[in-house]
């Protein structure tokens, strides 16, 4: 199970968004990335993404139980993690998994440096592909 820090959950209207950040200690999410390069690029590494897709989708359920008496019409999770990496401009980019439920179904965006959308675009559709199969089922 991975381990993460609910940060807040707030509704606003008709939605309600919920931020996490995967735990500094905890290793669970480092599976995915390789070693920093020359230039300080990672790239994420094939592996078994049903891990994250599983444990974030219990995560979500024990959300889903803990609504309040009005129920959203969405709602978003905002996975954050510590992976940030330099884009060509200089800027920072945040790795982070996005899920929204609407309507009865889960679409999932996950955010990445252009460097790792360069090197690693394939395995990003996939662990996207692999959450949105694990909490649509």
């Amino acid at each position: 199970m991975i381990i993460l820090k609910k940060l807040f959950d707030e509704t606003y209207g008709n939605n309600r968004s919920i931020w996490y950040l995967f735990e500094e200690g905890d290793n669970s999410i480092q599976y995915i990335f390789s070693e920093p390069d020359e230039y300080g690029g990672r790239m994420i590494i094939s592996n078994d993404y049903s891990i994250l897709a599983d444990s974030l989708k219990e995560l979500i359920d024990e959300d889903l139980k803990n609504v309040n008496e009005t129920n959203p019409g969405e709602t978003h999770w905002i996975f954050y993690t510590s992976k940030v990496d330099g884009d060509a401009i200089g800027d920072k980019v945040r790795f982070s998994i996005l899920v929204r439920l609407k309507n009865g179904r889960y679409s999932c965006n996950i955010n990445i440096s252009d460097y790792i959308f360069a090197t690693s675009f394939d395995e990003v559709i996939k662990i996207k592909d692999i959450i949105e199969a694990s909490l649509n089922q």
